[in-house]
C-alpha cells in the first residue's frame, strides 16, 4: 500500500496527518526547519507535504507564503467572499491589520472542519505546540483560506471538536464538587447512550482540593474544543487548569500544572465566561459592585498563551447591578455570545451581540428587549 506521501492526497489524509501531530513541538519531533523559529508555516507545509499534496512549491517558513501560493494558483478565498472552508485547507490570519506590513499574514493553520458559524483547526506554534482551535467564520482576524493544489472537494470530515465539553464530543458533561472538595465527572454522549445523559459510565473522580476555590468557571480558554477550568481563590488569584481529554489520556485538568493567569478578581461580584468576540476562545465579563461590566478578551493563540492579557480590559456597560441574574447564551445563533438579564421583578431581557456587525461594541447593537416574564420563580436558570 502506498504511504500518504506517495499516493494522491485527499482532504481526509491532510486532517489525519495534522491530528496525528497533536502535542508536537518545534523541536520534538520538529517540522522542516521549525526548531528555533516561529513555526506555524513550517508545520502547515509539512502537513500538506506528508499528506501527499502534489504541489507545495513556493511555501516556506513565512505564513505569508500560503496566501501568495493561493493567489498565484487561484486557490485563495478571502473571508469576505463567503467561501465555506473545507477540511485540509490552510486558514491564514492577520492579527494586527497593519497596512504597511510587507508580510501581513501572521499565522496559518490547517482546517479540520466547519459548520455554518465556526471553523475548527489544528495549527503549530499554538501555545508552543500543535493544538486545536476554533473560530467564528466572521472573525475579523481571519484573512482567508487557501485550498491545496490538486485536491478536490469531498464530503465533510467527521469532526466532533466544534462544541465545548470536558470530553470534547460536543455533548455537555457535568462536573460536581462535594463538600470535601472532590470533583467528579459525569460524562454525556446523548447519541451513544441512547438518550440517557450522564449514565453511560460511572462518575469518576478527576480532582481534589476544589473547596479552596471561591469560584470555579468552566471555559474553553485554549480554544481546542475541550472545557478548561478557571479557579479563583479567596485572595483573588485566578488559575487556569487546562484540559485536552484526548491528549491527556482521559485525565482532564491534569495534563499540565495549573498556572496563574490573573490577580485582583475578588473585586468582581460576577465573572461570566462568554465568547464575546466570536473567535472560538472564551473571554471573561467581570461586573464590579457598582454594576460596571468590563470585557477581558482572550485569544490564546494570538496572545502567546497568555489569556485575558492581550489587551486592556474595557468597559462594555453600566447598571448591571440591577440584574439578579446574567446568563451568557448565543440566543441569536450567530456565533457570538449574547446576554440574558433578569431583574428583581422576574423580567428577562435580551442584550444581543454581534462583535463584527457592531464595530466591537458588544451588547450595544440594538436596544435590549423583553423576552419573558415570571423568571423570579426559578431558583436557577441554565443555558
Amino acid at each position: 500500500m502506498a504511504s500518504p506521501a506517495d499516493a494522491a492526497s485527499t482532504r481526509q489524509q491532510i486532517v489525519s496527518v495534522a491530528t496525528d501531530q497533536l502535542g508536537g513541538t518545534e523541536c520534538n519531533p520538529g517540522y522542516h526547519n521549525s526548531c528555533g523559529i516561529a513555526w506555524c508555516a513550517e508545520f502547515a507545509r509539512w502537513v500538506w507535504g506528508k499528506a501527499g499534496v502534489s504541489d507545495v512549491r513556493g511555501l516556506d517558513s513565512w505564513a505569508q507564503s500560503f496566501k501568495t501560493y493561493g493567489k498565484e494558483r487561484g486557490l485563495y478565498h478571502a473571508r469576505s467572499s463567503g467561501y465555506r472552508p473545507q477540511p485540509g485547507d490552510a486558514i491564514v490570519f492577520d492579527w494586527d491589520h497593519d497596512s504597511d506590513d510587507d508580510h501581513p499574514i501572521d499565522h496559518v493553520a490547517i482546517v479540520t472542519s466547519a459548520n455554518s458559524t465556526h471553523v475548527a483547526t489544528i495549527g503549530g506554534n499554538q501555545g508552543d505546540k500543535v493544538s486545536r482551535a476554533s473560530y467564528s467564520l466572521t472573525n475579523g482576524d481571519i484573512d482567508g483560506y487557501v485550498a491545496p493544489a490538486g485536491v478536490g472537494n469531498e464530503p465533510p470530515v467527521d469532526e466532533p471538536m466544534l462544541g465545548n465539553s470536558v470530553t470534547g464530543d460536543s455533548y455537555a458533561d457535568v462536573l460536581a464538587v462535594d463538600a470535601g472538595g472532590t470533583m467528579r465527572l459525569y460524562s454525556n454522549n446523548f447519541v451513544r447512550d441512547d438518550g440517557q445523559p450522564f449514565r453511560g459510565s460511572q462518575p469518576r473522580e478527576v480532582g481534589h482540593g476544589w473547596s479552596g476555590s471561591t469560584r470555579i468557571i468552566p471555559a474553553d480558554v485554549t480554544g481546542d474544543g475541550f472545557t478548561d477550568l478557571l479557579a479563583v481563590d479567596a485572595g483573588g488569584t485566578m488559575r487556569l487548569y487546562s484540559n485536552n481529554f484526548v491528549r491527556d489520556d482521559g485525565q482532564p485538568f491534569r495534563g499540565s500544572q495549573p498556572r496563574e493567569v490573573g490577580h485582583g478578581w475578588s473585586g468582581s461580584t460576577r465573572i461570566i465566561p462568554a465568547d464575546v468576540t466570536g473567535d472560538g476562545f472564551t473571554d471573561l465579563l467581570a461586573v464590579d459592585a457598582g454594576g460596571t461590566m468590563r470585557l477581558y478578551s482572550n485569544n490564546f493563540v494570538r496572545d502567546d498563551g497568555q489569556p485575558f492579557r492581550g489587551s486592556q480590559p474595557r468597559e462594555v456597560g453600566h447598571g448591571w447591578s440591577g440584574s439578579t441574574r446574567i446568563i451568557p447564551a448565543d440566543v441569536t445563533g450567530d456565533g457570538f455570545t449574547d446576554l440574558l438579564a433578569v431583574d428583581g421583578g422576574g423580567t428577562m431581557r435580551l442584550y444581543s451581540n454581534n462583535f463584527v456587525r457592531d464595530d466591537g461594541q458588544p451588547f450595544r447593537g440594538s436596544q435590549p428587549r423583553e423576552v419573558g416574564h415570571g423568571w423570579s420563580g426559578s431558583t436557577r436558570i441554565l443555558a
